[in-house]
């Protein structure tokens, strides 16, 4: 999988150093492999990997004894209200149509704790070795603004790159968001 990373995401690690956040419950949002969960446990969060497919959730949960690792779908999401801390959404957030965007928003709303942190990456537009309509739907940063304004404070965004198991990466886009639930 070219997005498999078996290291913590450059970015949210970052993020996580430079706002000195040292606990709390955190959601690896598809969580696939389990390695950023799997990373994110080790620095101390409580975590809970999900995934929408079970077939990869057997195999993660055969990888690692922790953290917990749960089958979810995010746009008709199990989890509690004001469950997490953290969510951690590493290349989710693109793959949904258009129509879906809104279960997405109001889940994770839902399922973030107030000023909770979404920690956002998604395909940007600038990636020009994805033909259209052949991967993920990509974004530029005034898309992203525009979507989450509403709901939530941009702390932070920023062009980044999506890091993986091939030798390439791919042009993304970073945002640290923070839920404004009133």
């Amino acid at each position: 999988m070219p997005w498999f990373l078996e290291k913590l995401d450059h970015d949210v690690l970052n993020e996580i150093n430079s706002k000195t956040l040292k606990e709390g419950r955190f959601l690896d949002l598809g969580t696939g492999p389990g390695t950023q969960a799997k990373q994110l446990s080790s620095l101390g969060f409580d975590v809970i990997g999900s995934d929408l497919s079970q077939s990869a959730i057997e195999k993660v949960k055969k990888l690692y004894s922790e953290p917990q690792f749960v089958v979810d779908d995010i746009l008709n999401s199990k989890f509690s209200d004001n469950e997490f801390d953290y969510i951690f959404d590493r290349g989710i957030f693109h793959v949904f149509e258009k129509n879906q965007l809104p279960s997405y928003l109001f889940q994770i709303k839902r399922i973030l704790k107030e000023n909770g942190l979404l920690f956002l990456k998604c395909m940007s537009v600038d990636e020009k070795n994805i033909p259209d309509g052949a991967g993920p739907t990509l974004y530029s940063q005034e898309q992203i603004k525009e979507f989450f304004q509403n709901d939530f404070e941009i702390e932070t965004m920023k062009n980044s790159l999506f890091y993986g198991d091939t030798s390439g990466s791919y042009k993304a886009i970073f945002a640290v968001l923070r839920n404004k639930k009133i």
